[in-house]
């Protein structure tokens, strides 16, 4: 860095002038210093990137975009346009976190829908066994036991569908006479 406004001076504190750019910032992909090397010999586009300020102790983004310049007989160079981008990079997260999150909430959908196809069946043969069985019957407790442990997972499975869809549950005691 051979010289500095002051609002880049903030933004970097002690690292700017007199520190190679390369050496407090990093980003993915090749070296900062082949990519200023590219644009100050015109051999790459000038283009921002986000990449990650290392100067201090605090998580920070800048946006750095590069233009080549000519600087009398040292030759090439580039000259930097620093913007800090934390804001932007955090509600890029935020939106990466959201879409997993609306990701799962889709599989969830889909293992709760299929599971629900699973306890119809085994309840229709619940109530099948219990046509047959009377109360005083061995296996009629059990067959009842299976019978309310699929209804207490159906109604988790009702739980998790609303979820999926983003529907709040609001269970009501109705009266079916009156209805």
């Amino acid at each position: 860095i051979v010289d500095a406004n002051e609002r880049a001076r903030a933004l970097l504190g002690d690292a700017a002038p007199g520190r190679p750019l390369g050496e407090i910032i990093e980003g993915p992909g090749r070296p900062i210093r082949d990519w200023i090397s590219d644009v100050a010999q015109g051999r790459a586009a000038p283009r921002g990137e986000v990449l990650r300020f290392i100067g201090d102790e605090s998580e920070k983004f800048l946006q750095v975009a590069l233009s080549p310049s000519r600087l009398g007989e040292a030759g090439a160079g580039v000259v930097a346009v620093l913007t800090d981008a934390s804001a932007m990079k955090t509600l890029e997260e935020k939106f990466v976190q959201s879409q997993k999150m609306q990701a799962v909430g889709q599989l969830a959908g889909g293992v709760a829908h299929d599971f629900n196809n699973i306890l119809t069946a085994v309840l229709g043969a619940c109530d099948l066994m219990l046509m047959r069985h009377t109360p005083g019957d061995s296996d009629y407790d059990d067959i009842q036991q299976i019978k309310s442990n699929s209804n207490r997972a159906a109604g988790l499975t009702r739980q998790l569908l609303a979820f999926s869809r983003q529907q709040t549950l609001r269970p009501q005691v109705l009266q079916l006479p009156d209805i």
